[in-house]
């Protein structure tokens, strides 16, 4: 008898698996993607976070990005040396360092963009938008499920 002949998978088992099979397989081809702007996947997230939110606190893009504060800090001193992103005391509180984009980390953010699009598009070419919106809110159902084992969960 198989080892795993004892093993009972959960139910979705498969369905779980092709989601962090394709989870992995998007790391993947971003990062080989983004290498041609010498950017990785991490900091190509820290970036468009910052576009998004400028003057965003060290500890808010840690939390927005779910990454522990020391990565994010390691992270964030490799885009300042390049002259990518810089960080400001925080004027009503020292202790917290504002990030904002450099005019040359707007605009290789904005390269970098164009070609997370371009996987987007290649990746959702065959849905159609109704296919679209159900996997959105099915995976936003199952995201929210995992609330219960975050760390922090109430």
């Amino acid at each position: 008898m198989a080892a795993d002949s004892k093993l009972r998978k959960a139910r979705g088992f498969e369905t779980w698996l092709e989601v962090g099979w394709t989870n992995l397989k998007v790391h993947r081809v971003l990062n080989q993607s983004l290498a041609s702007v010498d950017l990785t996947l991490a900091q190509h997230e820290i970036l468009m976070t910052v576009l998004q939110q400028d003057g965003i606190t060290q500890k808010a893009l840690s939390e927005r990005l779910h990454v522990v504060k020391s990565n994010v800090s390691a992270l964030l001193k490799k885009l300042e040396a390049r002259g990518l992103v810089e960080r400001l005391s925080d004027p009503g509180d020292s202790r917290n360092k504002l990030i904002s984009l450099t005019r040359s980390g707007h605009e290789l953010v904005e390269r970098s963009f164009k070609l997370q699009n371009r996987i987007v598009e290649a990746m959702t070419a065959e849905l159609s938008d109704d296919d679209l919106q159900h996997l959105s809110d099915v995976m936003s159902r199952g995201s929210r499920a995992l609330d219960a084992f975050e760390p922090d969960a109430k």
